[in-house]
């Protein structure tokens, strides 16, 4: 987002990456709401503000997915709200409207939202802009809505600030563009006179200016180059917000919330120290060196029960991919098992019924699953062929606070509403109109998770022709007469190939690999 200037728009000059943002999707936000005990509008009919749209890599997949809802874009580079235009008009999104406004400017016009969306824009612009964006939410966020809104937050950025005053310091020139080249040009320089260096405060610095150096120019620029960025402590912002009639919700990511996650000692000391939620939070922030936030706020009058029940799963889905350390696994026994989501985050449990429900979802993914379907597949896993196993009120119950646990470090995600898309294979099969869109135009594709994919050029060629009307001959052609294009290379024993018999057969197991993928990676709709 970006603000009026006496020259060209930076934001003109150099459009900011807009990508969906899976944690900021009306699903999620609404999700979290539940589990604290609100009772967000319906995600399948709401009304959604996002400012700062940029070119509606978050706010056109939405829409699109999302028939009965409605949403507004709002941004102040007009290139970018064109290039929005032209991708809504292509995919004629008759639900959404995208303006090219100043958000100052903006009046009651806008009328009332469910779900409002400011990435990126919060710590950017001066303290009036920052009041003008919280008072938008005061005046149209709907009585159960939710406000997402992130920043850049200390303690993390004390450090990154010292290469945002280099840039600021030395980036001269008439252009965006000038003066990001002479500003990485000092950057440069300094990490090759520190190369030597081996004091704390060189490594520090080496580190940051390497992750900055290594970032897209238009991150680098919009980041640490613009006239505004101002960081704030989540005390700082929480206290803000207060002014507005806005309360703290939660994080974006809910596992940054609990203490639990460093262990129960230091939970225990944590909870001696801190005497509320914000305090928690804000010495977690400490101990992480947590330089970004992504911060969810309610009217401040709406009740919130902190801690997590297990009845609040009822009315939600859950989602996660967990890999076992043994190839086989004994779900009956009592012997612990690990579970691992990536390297460090895992758990080891001996419970039959929650190895059971951890083994469904990592199973089903990228399929979500009711409560209720999780313990009846924890029951049939655990049962005998033909014979299910009952599980008993006990089981049940600590199945629920063990998936509770899951939930809150991370394991596993939580949504609002079931799946939009189908990992089936079907005759004639079908992508969303946005991944087909998408697939002849970029590398990357929005998926029906709001989750930004890389395709292969197979897996996007084929995509483009998943309209529920070519089936597998008409793919084949059309993969065979990609491969005549130079499109796509298929392999045969290692080298480039285009004809006979043993390329048709490289074809055919290239579709079947490439469909497979595009319905494991959730882009597939029935």
């Amino acid at each position: 987002m970006s603000l009026p200037g006496p020259t060209i728009n930076p934001y003109d000059e150099l459009p900011f990456p807009s990508q969906p943002l899976p944690q900021s999707h009306p699903d999620r936000l609404a999700a979290i709401g539940r589990l604290f005990g609100m009772q967000p509008p319906p995600v399948e009919r709401c009304r959604v503000l996002e400012l700062g749209c940029a070119t509606g890599g978050n706010l056109i997949p939405m829409a699109e997915a999302l028939d009965d809802s409605r949403f507004v874009g709002i941004d102040y580079s007009q290139a970018q709200v064109l290039a929005a235009q032209h991708s809504a008009a292509a995919l004629k999104l008759e639900n959404l409207e995208l303006r090219c406004a100043d958000i100052g400017d903006l009046g009651d016009e806008l009328g009332s939202f469910d779900y409002i969306i400011c990435h990126g824009v919060f710590a950017w612009v001066p303290p009036a802009l920052q009041d003008k964006i919280l008072s938008i939410c005061q005046r149209s966020l709907t009585p159960q809505g939710i406000a997402y809104i992130s920043y850049n937050t200390y303690p993390g950025w004390h450090l990154r600030s010292v290469v945002r005053e280099v840039l600021s310091e030395h980036a001269l020139g008439a252009s965006a563009k000038d003066r990001l080249a002479r500003g990485k040009a000092v950057l440069e320089f300094l990490a090759a006179a520190m190369e030597q260096e081996q004091t704390p405060y060189a490594r520090l610095m080496k580190d940051d200016i390497k992750l900055v150096l290594a970032q897209p120019d238009a991150y680098v620029y919009h980041e640490y180059m613009e006239a505004d960025n101002n960081p704030l402590y989540l005390h700082e912002f929480v206290e803000r917000v207060a002014d507005f009639g806005l309360g703290y919700l939660g994080d974006a990511a809910p596992a940054t919330m609990f203490a639990s996650n460093f262990g129960p000692t230091i939970e225990r000391q944590l909870m001696q120290i801190a005497n509320d939620v914000v305090g928690v939070e804000q010495h977690l922030d400490l101990l992480r060196n947590r330089g970004f936030r992504q911060t969810l706020l309610c009217r401040k009058e709406v009740p919130l029960t902190r801690k997590l029940e297990p009845e609040r799963l009822q009315s939600l889905y859950l989602r996660g991919y967990l890999k076992t350390e043994k190839l086989m696994v004994n779900l009956k026994s009592t012997e612990p098992e690990r579970f691992n989501k990536t390297q460090g985050l895992g758990i080891s449990t001996p419970s039959p019924p929650l190895k059971a429900a951890l083994m469904h979802l990592s199973q089903r993914w990228p399929r979500a699953c009711s409560l209720d379907e999780l313990t009846e597949a924890a029951g049939r896993l655990l049962g005998d062929e033909g014979a299910p196993r009952e599980l008993s009120h006990a089981d049940r119950v600590n199945l629920g606070h063990n998936l509770v646990q899951c939930l809150a470090s991370g394991l596993v995600d939580a949504l609002a509403s079931p799946d939009r898309f189908t990992t089936a294979l079907t005759e004639k099969p079908r992508a969303s109109r946005l991944a087909r869109f998408q697939a002849g135009r970029m590398k990357k594709v929005t998926n029906c998770c709001h989750e930004l994919i890389e395709l292969d050029d197979a897996a996007r060629n084929v995509l483009q022709y998943l309209d529920g009307q070519h089936d597998r001959a008409a793919l084949v052609r059309e993969l065979t007469e990609a491969v005549d294009r130079g499109d796509v290379s298929i392999l045969v024993e290692g080298l480039p190939a285009t004809r006979g018999a043993a390329v048709a057969s490289a074809l055919e197991n290239t579709l079947d690999a490439s469909l497979k993928n595009l319905a494991r990676m959730a882009c597939l709709v029935a």
